[in-house]
């Protein structure tokens, strides 16, 4: 199913791939293709060929024609349901001080400072530490979006309390009950955590980050199988702290005001989309890649591409697809 003005704005934004789903079912599926890998640098372009000398997010054509893409902090929402199967599994606890899994030194930070440091600050943004893992603020006392590797920690962590490498727990606990046969961590060059190993970032299709919201639609299971709890998935999508209560753990929430978003000073008076349901719940990365999962509406939305008319955060891009959605597929004013 296309709509002219879906199609427009699937042009309009540099989006590769919109997926809509509603009950399971698949309602709309546009892709704008390339014809070879590429990546998209900073500029928000997109640049065929390896990226030359630094950093670029990128993405690739399948073999039937799609697309997969590097979906930047839309993985923090991956990496949160991998924390909270570990939790449930006993290899870890949310209270547990980073220390306890990563030993002494994994930041900045004094011994004293970091060993207060929970996997819950992480999960939070309430760290304390900055983007180059300095003690800034106690834990639990400021909200900061971080775009270093501060979050970045809970995968060594994961693979430490687990004895396994984060593409195995990835295949085992998700990727397999899921069917998300098109994802894959890579390397992401030119960002490194603190002893020099680049950061991972997962390369994944509309389809599979699909399967993962679907999960999330269904309180954790697929097809009868239970991937995580009911309880340990409300905890993901609950308010986590009062310093920003438009964030769970690693996952956004609609409905909720003032905000505090990436890269902008101070709150905002404004919910997270506004013209989405309040329900909604969102994992959200750079230039516009993201998953909504609406209950109320059965409806899973998904969007990868370049950076949408240059906005490299691409923050507009989730209110204007649902005003579109409620023009065409919802039929609400």
């Amino acid at each position: 199913m296309g709509d002219t003005s879906l199609e427009s704005w699937v042009d309009e934004t540099s989006t590769t791939a919109l997926l809509v789903q509603v009950a399971g079912e698949t309602a709309i599926e546009i892709d704008r293709p390339t014809n070879a890998p590429g990546w998209i640098g900073f500029d928000g372009a997109p640049n065929l060929g390896e990226p030359e000398g630094g950093t670029g997010l990128p993405f690739e054509p399948l073999p039937d024609g799609r697309m997969r893409h590097d979906i930047a902090s839309g993985q923090k929402s991956v990496i949160a349901v991998l924390v909270a199967i570990g939790a449930e599994r006993g290899l870890l606890r949310l209270d547990d001080p980073v220390s306890k899994h990563l030993g002494r030194g994994w930041s900045q930070a004094t011994p004293d400072e970091e060993v207060v440091i929970t996997v819950w600050h992480l999960l939070t943004m309430t760290s304390g530490l900055g983007d180059d893992m300095s003690y800034v603020a106690p834990p639990g006392t400021r909200w900061w979006y971080s775009l270093g590797p501060t979050w970045h920690q809970l995968k060594p962590l994961l693979e430490a309390a687990s004895g396994r490498t984060l593409q195995d727990l990835t295949d085992d606990w998700l990727a397999g009950p899921l069917r998300m046969e098109e994802s894959t961590w890579i390397e992401r060059a030119g960002m490194t955590y603190l002893d020099g190993r680049p950061f991972e970032a997962l390369l994944t299709s509309a389809r599979d980050l699909a399967r993962l919201g679907n999960m999330v639609l269904n309180k954790g299971a697929v097809a009868g199988r239970r991937v995580l709890g009911a309880e340990s998935l409300t905890e993901l999508l609950t308010p986590s702290q009062d310093l920003n209560r438009a964030y769970g753990l690693l996952w956004w929430l609609n409905g909720q005001r003032p905000i505090l978003r990436p890269l902008v000073e101070g709150p905002v008076d404004s919910v997270l989309i506004p013209n989405a349901p309040a329900d909604t719940v969102a994992a959200l990365g750079a230039m516009g890649q993201f998953c909504l999962v609406t209950p109320s509406h059965q409806a899973v939305v998904v969007r990868l591409g370049s950076a949408p008319r240059g906005d490299l955060t691409g923050g507009d891009v989730t209110s204007e697809i649902w005003r579109l959605l409620n023009q065409t597929l919802f039929r609400r004013p």
